[in-house]
């Protein structure tokens, strides 16, 4: 009978009084790159505390045949590996010695390793979790065994940064000697922060580096973001928040035996400069859900697994697991729950709570990255640098687009695709969101155009194309199913309101038309008349 999840704690309990079996499943699962089975943690845990494997098997039920052939092809080879012994050379007798001499064995033998204390801030409950293992796995090597002292985790609003860090400190805290998790949303002066720390750590005032130093913590800070600048490139600090960049560098920089875990929806620019593969400080951009935990999330909250629309849906919303649980509600109370009905039926929703997020986060940007992502959301395809610039026909410099093009990828904003080409593009969500956006700002400018019988206000009518002539014809099917008809019927809902004809417009608005693309909107729109 295999050893249950829950019941191999309950397995031979003495050797977690003798032995830090925590890093030791991690460590032996990192050589195995899966998870330990319940019955291998059991077995581990009666070897070390000295019993033979016929023992063992009788304790769990199992037969010895059995049990020595589980052993043999799986945790002897994964010991002999973290004990850096050649293999097929394990017997039973030497499990304790090995690990021993490797440092799993506490020094004191009747200690219990003492759990940190945890001040948890403002971070949320997680009753529910799903996929992210991969994700989990890494960050528990960065900062257990590889004891990196700055890593960052940033990625779009929504995408589970929090959720993750939340199961993350969970799993990893008895490492440390205090858990300290604060968020920036308010944003707190560093010297509160710091001061809070102070109380927490029963320490002195002084240099939390020097503090990092003699304790071995880990530093949660949570919305990082809130502290850099709206209107700016990414990386660009609010007026006296300067000390927090300060403050990473030295913690990057300096030696210490902590680890502050940074979450934003933006790439801290002090880790841009420090991060490196097998430097202390590295950053792990957070992408949307595996197909299998998406899956998960998405049974949870009512669909069958065998659905097959579900990995179509996941697709849709590149696993992102705020749109699939907003989305995943819709489903229910419009659809009953059908999927498939629901994809024919609709192309991409956004909840409130999603467009909230895209809405704080659209507001900070800079009025060229504003640019950017229009065009890139006219355009729905990938495109390279160079086309992007000639279709912008921009005063700026080059070097200028690229910063924007770089700060929109640290705000996860784009997509990079690295093909023969360098091309970028927008998530779906994201081009959603924009699209919607444009839309709004043109039928705003017409309804001003209708109310002063003027084109004053017409910046964007001037400077996009609604839909482009030389895009591929399917492309141009979109721009004018998502784009032209929902400006064009507006308009007629405009007009009909204020009581006047569209010819009665077109004879107002021509002769103020000035510019080539003016003109090819107003013809599209339906408002332009050719004289000849």
């Amino acid at each position: 009978m295999l050893a249950a999840p829950d019941s191999v704690d309950k397995s031979f309990p003495e050797a977690a009084q003798e032995w830090d079996l925590a890093r030791l499943y991690a460590d032996l699962e990192r050589i195995s790159t899966k998870e330990l089975k319940p019955i291998e943690k059991a077995c581990l845990r009666g070897l070390l505390c000295r019993y033979r494997p016929g023992q063992i098997a009788y304790k769990l039920s199992w037969t010895s045949g059995a049990l020595r052939v589980e052993l043999n092809k799986g945790l002897y080879r994964y010991v002999e590996a973290l004990a850096n012994q050649p293999p097929n050379t394990l017997r039973w007798e030497k499990i304790s010695e090995w690990l021993a001499q490797k440092g799993y064995r506490y020094t004191d033998r009747v200690a219990v390793p003492q759990i940190a204390p945890i001040d948890w801030g403002e971070a949320p409950e997680v009753p529910q979790f799903f996929g992210r293992r991969n994700e989990i796995g890494t960050l528990e090597q960065w900062i257990v065994h590889d004891q990196c002292r700055v890593v960052g985790i940033w990625g779009m609003g929504g995408i589970g940064k929090t959720a993750l860090a939340v199961k993350l400190v969970e799993k990893i805290s008895h490492h440390f000697q205090l858990v300290f998790w604060r968020s920036l949303r308010h944003v707190l002066p560093l010297a509160q922060v710091i001061e809070e720390w102070n109380q927490k750590a029963g320490g002195n005032k002084g240099d939390l580096v020097d503090a990092f130093r003699n304790q071995r913590c880990l530093f949660v800070i949570d919305d990082f973001e809130a502290i850099l600048q709206d209107g700016e490139l990414a990386g660009a600090y609010r007026p006296a928040c300067e000390s927090y960049g300060n403050l990473i560098h030295r913690l990057g920089v300096e030696r210490h035996q902590s680890c502050v875990l940074i979450l934003s929806r933006e790439h801290p620019k002090e880790l841009l400069l420090l991060q490196g593969e097998n430097l202390p400080v590295r950053s792990l951009k957070l992408k949307g859900m595996e197909i299998a935990g998406a899956k998960e999330l998405l049974i949870s909250k009512g669909f069958k697994a065998d659905t097959s629309a579900l990995e179509e849906l996941i697709q849709q919303y590149r696993g992102n697991p705020s749109a699939l649980k907003i989305v995943a509600l819709t489903i229910h109370e419009l659809f009953n729950g059908n999927v498939s009905e629901f994809l024919r039926q609709t192309s991409l929703t956004l909840g409130d709570v999603l467009r909230s997020l895209l809405y704080e986060q659209f507001t900070r940007i800079s009025s060229l990255e504003k640019e950017v992502l229009y065009w890139l959301a006219l355009k729905r395809r990938p495109i390279e640098l160079t086309e992007l610039r000639d279709d912008m026909a921009i005063t700026t410099t080059g070097s200028e687009l690229i910063d924007a093009l770089e700060s929109l990828r640290w705000r996860s904003l784009i997509e990079k695709t690295t093909d023969a080409q360098v091309k970028f593009m927008l998530e779906p969500v994201v081009m959603k969101y924009v699209n919607q956006k444009l839309i709004d700002e043109v039928i705003k400018e017409v309804t001003l155009m209708i109310q002063t019988k003027t084109l004053s206000h017409a910046y964007f009518l001037q400077h996009f194309p609604l839909v482009e002539d030389n895009a591929p014809d399917q492309i141009r099917a979109v721009q004018i199913r998502l784009m032209l008809k929902p400006i064009k019927d507006k308009i007629t809902t405009l007009l009909n309101k204020t009581k006047i004809s569209i010819s009665e417009l077109q004879q107002i608005i021509q002769p103020l038309v000035t510019t080539e693309q003016l003109e090819n909107n107003m013809v599209l729109l339906g408002l332009w008349v050719d004289k000849e």
